[in-house]
């Protein structure tokens, strides 16, 4: 199995990020990702889309975005176009921003990626005809940008590829589409842990809004994501609290609200098990 890097497509480091626009007229050799997402949006035509061996039929508006261990090749291209979108995950850190406690960022960029890898492809997002057209033309301008060279290029791109996320975000509609008994189905209490980081999160509420038992929903959260949700919760503070730390002067204390913890010696205990060090000490050395 070929692993590749994205340094195959950009050797700029500083600037993880590569467009891949057009046609797949061969079948595309199986491979997975090494430390890169890819998001895909198929602009034309149709393809057998191959993960894990398993075989999916994919056409003019599907979106998707695959995980960097997930093992997928295309098959049996038809007229078949795609804009592929490949970036590490910390070429724009949506996680901490607004978009994150959407239902559709955390279906589409989260969910679905860890389903692929953990439980079987899944595709949910189908763009009807004026949605296509609204991404088009976002898209249209994301790659004219990128081919450019002109003044404030990079950041421009990243502002396209942010509108481009969150308008996917927005037109995925998790009540529109069959999800069936899958981690999908964890959009709505994971929008809800987004929107409520600072609150004491009980499995019993999360359980409430997937519509699932607490034993269905602690199941889930193993399947996608392979810990319980407690320990989910305190991974995702920990990254909030590690954010703040480097890029704000907020006092330790506050950080440790927003977080959740509203005993400071308590929030040092917990980060310093997770870092390894101290906030004072993370701060420090940012």
């Amino acid at each position: 199995m070929i692993s590749i890097p994205l340094s195959t497509f950009t050797s700029d480091d500083s600037f993880p990020f590569y467009i891949h626009y057009g046609g797949h007229d061969e079948p595309l050799f199986m491979h997975t990702h090494d430390g890169f997402l890819e998001l895909v949006i198929v602009m034309n035509g149709s393809a057998v889309h191959i993960v894990d061996n398993e075989r999916f039929t994919i056409r003019k508006g599907d979106a998707f975005v695959i995980g960097q261990d997930t093992c997928h090749g295309y098959d049996a291209p038809v007229d078949f176009r795609i804009c592929n979108i490949m970036f590490r995950k910390n070429f724009l850190d949506l996680s901490a921003m607004d978009i994150a406690a959407s239902e559709g960022f955390q279906a589409l960029f989260v969910l679905e990626p860890a389903a692929s890898r953990n439980t079987g492809f899944c595709s949910n997002l189908h763009l009807s005809a004026d949605e296509y057209a609204e991404v088009s033309r976002i898209i249209k301008r994301l790659v004219d940008e990128y081919f450019s060279d002109r003044p404030g290029r990079k950041t421009m791109i990243k502002g396209d590829f942010l509108r481009l996320t969150v308008t996917l975000s927005r037109l995925y509609d998790i009540d529109r589409v069959n999800i069936g008994e899958g981690v999908i189905k964890l959009a709505r209490p994971l929008a809800y842990i987004e929107q409520n980081l600072a609150e004491d999160i009980s499995v019993a509420k999360l359980a409430e809004l997937a519509n699932y038992s607490q034993r269905q929903l602690i199941r889930l959260f193993r399947e996608a994501f392979d810990c319980v949700p407690s320990v989910y919760i305190t991974r995702l503070r920990m990254n909030t609290a590690k954010e703040l730390l480097s890029e704000t002067d907020m006092p330790v204390a506050a950080v440790g609200e927003k977080c959740g913890y509203t005993d400071s010696n308590y929030f040092s205990r917990i980060f310093r098990k997770s870092t390894g060090m101290t906030p004072t000490e993370f701060r420090r050395h940012r």
